[in-house]
């Protein structure tokens, strides 16, 4: 029974508290799209890329988990393509994650 309210919670606030790691914030849509596809040619294994406008920027973000130990570890992969990223939490949707 405290399971099925769990999920309905979880679904009504729009997913469960994760984590990601952001590897492009700016104006160019352009950009945004070069380092998704850039992103996905380097790391093929890493499926969660994606890129969104939050006006007036684009941001490209990799990777959905549970924990900000996981987001580390992806981060520390890419570190040396992407020196600047960084990881941000997001709610990601039941089923969602990597």
């Amino acid at each position: 029974e405290l399971m099925i309210k769990n999920q309905q919670i979880n679904k009504l606030n729009g997913g469960i508290k994760g984590y990601c790691v952001q590897i492009y914030l700016g104006e160019s849509r352009e950009k945004a799209q070069k380092t998704k596809y850039k992103f996905m040619k380097l790391f093929p294994e890493i499926k969660n890329v994606s890129y969104e406008r939050v006006s007036p920027n684009w941001k490209v973000r990799v990777g959905k988990f549970r924990t900000k130990l996981e987001s580390e570890k992806l981060q520390s992969l890419i570190l040396s393509e992407y020196p600047n990223s960084f990881i941000i939490e997001i709610k990601v949707p039941v089923g969602e994650f990597d």
